[in-house]
């Protein structure tokens, strides 16, 4: 038996013998070093001592990160709990209308968050519809500036993250565990309580995290929704645009610290205990624990209401997009969609679409390179790479846009005003997704099929283009999906980095609700959900089976 040699040099040797592989791991190092590392380090570098004196001796500063912390849990906290229920009563009880719920919790996906607040605006502002029919009919001034608002923005504009993380573990679980504790007499509450929610647990913590993550990085509806209430996002963004990269950047660093703390919990979590219910005993046939007649009354309409709220949010979009100023003049109108949308002179959809595609496709192919050269590869600092490669995902949105306009608004790369800036900071937020789903999927691939491959002559190219691909197509399909529809709708990691050459869709949402051209907002929105459904459907129809998009 030929043992197989190990080490450092023996790798060395092994990648020179192989160029194609030696290219993939140090364009991946470059790569992840220029547009991760380097922007990095440059950011905790920049801020002076007179920075950070600035930040801890001013009230305003630890206010807004306290606000920070508290808005973020809250918002999580209420979007993850209603999230797990809406699933909760898609695949556990009898109600009717599932395939509608499920459609309606997919919505949200196709817009930005910051569509969450323009409709709120519509809606709850001053001058909002629901707000003047208060004042009209009951005398009641309303006033959801602040916390509350913020509060509920953030909930509804979250809750599909939350529903689409925990969805897949409830319906993953087994019902073996279930109709046994059911045997043993356990009923109602309890055996929710002991059976069901523990197996469903590490997909709530992980709903959790991942909405605290984007809470921490909003931007966009503290600012049109916040009033008063100050959040880091919105101070980092003044900063910049008073030209204070240093206590912008030592904003930044503090508002990675709470992001890194959520993630390194979430790794430890979900990285003890087991809940594994797929043991390979048969379970065809058996039927799930469903709850009862009352419970089902109560879940139905807790989903209507959601339902309710979001077809809310949509239609007041839509009615200000087509009438002339809704509210007020009610006639019917295209002029909207024709001034913002379709015209020459306002690409900002058009430039949502390129950059996201662009971004996109880029993501998934560097994403799939990484995955390839890590799981099949040998070769020193692996592990760093593999770290380097899954940082992005820690780190607020509005961070990543702040070192990367920080490290390349001068020095010797200059990238500031270019597209190129806006691809990589798409990339970097979404590339590390499809990387961890990539991995898992080569991890379930014999390694024997490669090597036969490479047995017949085949190079590292040739072979993750003729064999890898095609077997790993459907994930891959997925993840570009999944990268698309994010990079259409980003505003937080983007909003430092967009000129008017470059201007997307997501923050002419955002300016045009600031401003109060509430009906170009609602364009504009309109004109990128548009966009974008019409992109998956073309896509649909090229990959047919191989993605489930419209699936009900």
């Amino acid at each position: 038996m030929v043992k197989e040699k190990k080490g450092f040099a023996e790798s060395i040797v092994r990648l020179v013998k192989d160029p194609s592989s030696m290219f993939l791991v140090l364009i991946s190092f470059v790569l992840l070093a220029l547009f991760v590392l380097y922007p990095l380090i440059f950011v905790i570098t920049i801020p002076s001592g007179e920075n950070w004196l600035t930040f801890f001796t001013k009230g305003r500063y630890g206010t807004a990160l306290l606000n920070t912390i508290v808005s973020s849990t809250l918002s999580a906290l209420t979007a993850t709990v209603l999230g797990f229920l809406y699933a909760y009563a898609i695949h556990y009880s009898n109600i009717r209308g599932k395939r509608f719920f499920r459609f309606i919790a997919f919505l949200p996906l196709l817009a930005p968050s910051v569509m969450s607040g323009l409709a709120f605006l519509l809606l709850f502002g001053r001058g909002g519809i629901v707000s003047q029919w208060l004042k009209s009919w009951f005398s009641i001034e309303l006033d959801l500036y602040g916390l509350p608002g913020l509060w509920i923005v953030q909930t509804i504009s979250y809750f599909p993250l939350a529903y689409m993380t925990t969805t897949g573990v409830l319906r993953s679980i087994s019902p073996n565990l279930e109709i046994a504790a059911q045997n043993l007499g356990a009923r109602g509450f309890h055996l929710f309580r002991t059976i069901t929610l523990k197996l469903a647990l590490p997909g709530i913590i992980n709903a959790f995290l991942l909405v605290a993550i984007n809470c921490f990085a909003d931007f966009g509806n503290p600012k049109l929704i916040g009033g008063n209430y100050s959040l880091l996002a919105v101070e980092i963004y003044g900063e910049i645009i008073n030209n204070e990269p240093g206590l912008a950047s030592v904003m930044g660093i503090i508002l990675v610290i709470p992001a890194l703390i959520v993630f390194i919990i979430q790794e430890r979590v979900l990285s003890k205990g087991s809940f594994s219910t797929i043991t390979g005993k048969p379970v065809s046939g058996l039927k799930r624990v469903t709850t009862s007649k009352g419970v089902d009354m109560l879940l139905f309409s807790l989903n209507a209401v959601i339902s309710i709220f979001i077809m809310a949010m949509f239609a007041i979009t839509l009615l200000f997009a087509f009438t002339k100023n809704f509210g007020r003049d009610n006639t019917f109108t295209m002029d909207h969609m024709m001034k913002v949308v379709f015209n020459a002179s306002s690409p900002a959809v058009l430039n949502s679409l390129v950059l996201s595609l662009i971004s996109s496709i880029l993501a998934v192919a560097f994403a799939l390179v990484l995955a390839y050269i890590v799981v099949r590869k040998v070769f020193p600092g692996k592990r760093l790479l593999d770290f380097t490669a899954v940082l992005p995902i820690a780190l607020p949105g509005t961070f990543v846009g702040l070192a990367l306009i920080v490290a390349f608004s001068s020095g010797p790369i200059m990238l500031q005003g270019s597209a190129v800036l806006i691809i990589v900071a798409m990339l970097l937020k979404q590339m590390p997704v499809g990387y961890r789903g990539l991995i898992a999927s080569f991890k379930q691939v014999d390694k024997s099929i490669e090597e036969a491959a490479t047995n017949l002559g085949a190079d590292s190219r040739k072979t993750l283009i003729t064999i890898v691909f095609p077997m790993l197509q459907k994930t891959i399909v997925a993840n570009f999906v999944y990268a698309f529809m994010k990079n259409m709708n980003t505003l937080s990691t983007i909003v430092f980095l967009i000129t008017p050459k470059w201007v997307v869709a997501a923050v002419s949402i955002f300016n045009y609700a600031e401003t109060g051209t509430y009906y170009w907002a609602a364009a504009v929105a309109v004109g990128l959900m548009a966009a974008t459904l019409a992109t998956l459907g073309v896509m649909k129809l090229i990959f047919r089976d191989k993605v489930k998009i419209f699936d009900f």
